[in-house]
Formats: C-alpha cells, structure tokens, sequence
C-alpha cells in the first residue's frame, strides 16, 4: 500500500511542476511555442493522475466504470450544447481542435471526468474526516445521498465559475450571445451543476447498491487528500492567469467559491488524524 501512495503522490507532484513551469516559465526565461510538450504534459498529467488515483482507491472496474459514465454524460452534454443550445443556458463554440468527437474537443469530454471524479473525492473524504462511510445498502443511509450529489455538485460547479471566464477571455471557446457572467450565460452553470450532479448520483446510487468489499485503509484516505490539495492548486492556477488577464473580479470570486472547501476538508481532516491518532 505505501508503495501505491508514493506512485500516486510522485505523478502529483510531478504534475506541480509541469504546472509551475507552464505558468512562470516565461518569468524564468523559458519560451514555449503553440504545441508544445509542457501543454501537451498540462493536459496529460491530470488525466494519468485520474487513472492511478481511481484505479487505485475505487478498483480497477469501477474506476474505468467512473472515468466511462462521466465522460459519456459529459459528451452528450456537450453534444447537445454545441449542437442545439440546449443544457448549458446558449450556444457556444469551441477553438477548433485536431482530436475531437463531433466538433466536441477530447480534452473537454475526458476533463469531464477529471472535475467530476476531484469533486467526488473530495466531498467523499469529508465523509470520512466526519467519521462517518458512504451510504450503502447495509447501513441504509439512503436519505443523506441527495445531500451527498448536490454537494459534489456544487464542488464541481466552482471549478467552472473560476474556469470557464479565463477560457473564454483567452479564447479557448465563445459564447454566441454573450451573457451575464463574464459574458457568460448564467444557465452555464445549472446546466454544469445538473450534469455533475447525474454523473455522481448514478455513480453513487452504484455504490449503494454495490458497495465495496471491505472498509478503506487509512493509505486509502490519506491518498484522498489529493485531489483535494489539487483542487486548491486548481484555484491558485487560475487566479495566477486571471491576473494576467487584469480580471481581478474573477480572482476575488473563483478564490471565494473553492478555496474555503479546501480549507475545511484541511482543518477536519487534521482534527481526524487528531482524534485517531496512536
């Protein structure tokens, strides 16, 4: 079990730095053309990190199980959105790309899994730093799911109030019709927070029904706390880029909306190792 944590925290760590160097690396006097390796790494890291950590903490089966619904549903949104305007408030088009699905980037339907997954994560290692399991089948703990799915749900939708500005002020996709958030239609995010909140609550009914054989190793909840400091290192990374692009309102928004998740998981999970402590 050791061994798998060092796996897991060394493709993080090493995702810090491909990270670190692509956001100040012109500041240490590196150049970097359209293309490159440290952007192809950006968006490979990630996704590898995905894997391991899922692969690891849920089992191989239900990680691929995880990695296929929410990129499915993520498409599909997606599909739809691009094509008819509907689930995301308005219609949008994205920055051509050479691997894409449907004029739907692959990047964008495997980061669907990639947000879904860190915001499961995280709201799921709350449940352990309060002590308490997931709900399934045999502790009937049915009635604190609906309280579960909204709350990844609103994990993953900070993600994209933080994001989806920088990408469109950068050029990454645009909005035909503008709107009221940074030129972003408000209906963006109900329709982020519906998406996530069906991928998490058919992956959590799954749970349910089917929970894991035997209870989590503390190896187990520590790697958890992963995608939690990811999160965070998420919001600084996009506060580092909306300050280059002087949208100094979103840097105070985005940091409101995800750093205090980070900063209660952090302060409950030290009171737990506190409490379970030798």
């Amino acid at each position: 079990m050791r061994n798998e944590l060092k796996i897991l925290w060394g493709i993080f760590f090493l995702n810090l730095i491909i990270v670190f160097i692509n956001l100040f690396g012109e500041y240490l006097g590196l150049r970097f053309s359209k293309g490159n390796l440290i952007n192809f790494l950006v968006m490979a890291f990630p996704i590898i990190l995905l894997i391991v950590h899922s692969f690891w903490t849920l089992s191989f089966s239900r990680g691929i199980f995880f990695i296929l619904l929410a990129s499915s549903i993520g498409f599909v949104a997606e599909f739809l959105g691009l094509n008819y305007g509907v689930i995301f408030g308005g219609q949008y088009v994205y920055l051509p790309s050479d691997l894409s699905v449907f004029n739907v980037p692959l990047s964008v339907i495997i980061f669907w899994a990639v947000f879904t997954y860190t915001g499961y994560c995280i709201v799921t290692s709350f449940l352990y730093w309060l002590g308490k399991d997931k709900p399934n089948i045999y502790n009937k703990k049915i009635s604190l799911l609906p309280f579960i799915i909204i709350a990844d749900g609103f994990v993953v939708l900070a993600i994209d109030l933080f994001m989806d500005p920088i990408q469109v002020k950068t050029g990454g996709w645009t909005w035909l019709d503008g709107g009221q958030y940074f030129n972003i239609p408000t209906g963006n995010f109900v329709g982020w927070l519906v998406v996530a909140m069906i991928i998490v609550s058919i992956f959590r009914l799954f749970e349910y029904f089917f929970p894991k054989k035997g209870s989590l190793t503390e190896s187990h909840k520590s790697a958890l706390m992963i995608p939690v400091i990811g999160y965070g290192l998420m919001a600084f990374s996009f506060a580092f880029s909306a300050i280059e692009l002087r949208m100094n309102n979103l840097v105070i928004v985005g940091l409101l909306v995800m750093l205090p998740t980070v900063i209660i998981n952090i302060i409950l999970r030290k009171l737990y190792l506190y409490k379970h402590k030798e």
